[in-house]
């Protein structure tokens, strides 16, 4: 298991990624919704790659890590500049990718599911995978805030598994 997620250790080391995710956490910190640090990233690839397993997914289980813990990284330059989440996280998650050992096929993998994780993609894709894995994730039904949430009710988790 450790040297099956030996590719992940650079991307989790990265100064920029461990302060972006540090600064996320802050700008979230009084947030009454869903919020984006280590616990989110970490429910998301597990969910990920128990989907990618029961689909009998071709992705090696760093790889759906990798997607899921850089996914919302982007949400920094939401919150301080108003760009799209999706959209940023790609051009933040691009220059920590180019410091590990994924491939340049993986990485361009990776990067597409970061760029599609809030409208999905081709069935059993990673961007699919990583899109219902980080639906999946939120708990809507115990959510004190889910009375005033901005998702549209057929968007929301309303079950423990799939």
């Amino acid at each position: 298991m450790i040297q099956e997620m030996e590719r992940i250790q650079p991307l989790l080391h990265n100064p920029f990624y461990c302060d972006s995710l540090w600064k996320i956490e802050e700008l979230e910190r009084d947030r009454v919704y869903c919020r984006h640090g280590l616990p989110h990233l970490l429910d998301v690839a597990r969910i990920a790659a128990l989907l990618a397993v029961e689909r009998k997914a071709p992705y090696p289980k760093d790889v759906i890590y990798a997607a899921a813990l850089l996914h919302d990284l982007g949400r920094l330059k939401q919150y301080t500049t108003g760009e799209p989440h999706a959209e940023a996280g790609v051009a933040m998650a691009k220059d920590i990718l180019r410091e590990t050992a994924f491939t340049e096929q993986e990485q361009e993998e990776i990067l597409y599911a970061i760029g599609r994780h809030q409208t999905g993609a081709a069935p059993d894709s990673l961007a699919q995978i990583l899109f219902e894995a980080d639906e999946a994730s939120r708990m809507c039904f115990t959510c004190p805030a889910k009375d005033t949430c901005y998702w549209p009710e057929e968007r929301r988790n309303h079950t423990v598994l799939l």
